[in-house]
């Protein structure tokens, strides 16, 4: 009797055990597209250059600083925007936006900066005297370069109700304290 009952119990749980498994049915429809994503504003620490290696580019003397930018890919360079400031010692306003053209005593400095994965160089030179070897700025001058990929770049133009290429525009003659407010970017 009891092997009875057993093999009832077993016979009657079969459909269920075997219906758990069946043929998987068609796909659902395709959902509609998410946002797109983007990483965030990348930024350095502020450098303090020791020194500035001299170099020579097309005739011109030219001072150059190397950083390295581990975060900044081609799609950065091609699609956002790479901004690079120096802090000025004594010098208003204290904080500029490559390039710059800063006029001393005697010279005229011509600031700008080379971009490339991996890498970002601040460079100056004399502008009245280019093939004279400028000499390297006080060390207390500070570097720091502010990546902004090109999703998030297109996000902030759309929310400004703007365009990429305009943004940019606006980004390139911005004081760096707004670009900082604008990217919630620590000063």
């Amino acid at each position: 009797m009891k092997i009875r009952h057993a093999l009832w119990l077993l016979l009657s749980l079969m459909p269920a055990i075997l219906g758990c498994a069946g043929d998987e049915g068609p796909a659902g429809p395709k959902g509609p597209a998410g946002p797109a994503g983007s990483a965030n504003v990348i930024y350095s620490e502020w450098f303090s250059p020791a020194s500035w290696t001299l170099g020579l580019s097309f005739g011109v003397h030219q001072r150059e600083y190397a950083m390295t930018a581990p975060l900044l890919t081609e799609d950065i360079i091609g699609q956002g925007v790479v901004l690079v400031y120096v802090k000025f010692v004594g010098y208003a306003p204290a904080i500029c936006q490559l390039p710059v053209t800063i006029f001393s005593v005697g010279q005229t400095y011509c600031f700008y900066f080379q971009a490339e994965p991996g890498n970002i160089k601040a460079i100056y030179y004399y502008q009245s005297s280019p093939t004279t070897d400028p000499v390297s700025i006080d060390a207390a001058n500070q570097v720091r370069y502010v990546l902004i990929p090109g999703g998030v770049l297109a996000a902030s133009a759309q929310r400004a109700g703007s365009t990429s290429i305009r943004l940019t525009g606006s980004l390139q003659s911005m004081p760096y304290s707004e670009v900082c407010r604008l990217f919630n970017i620590p000063e």
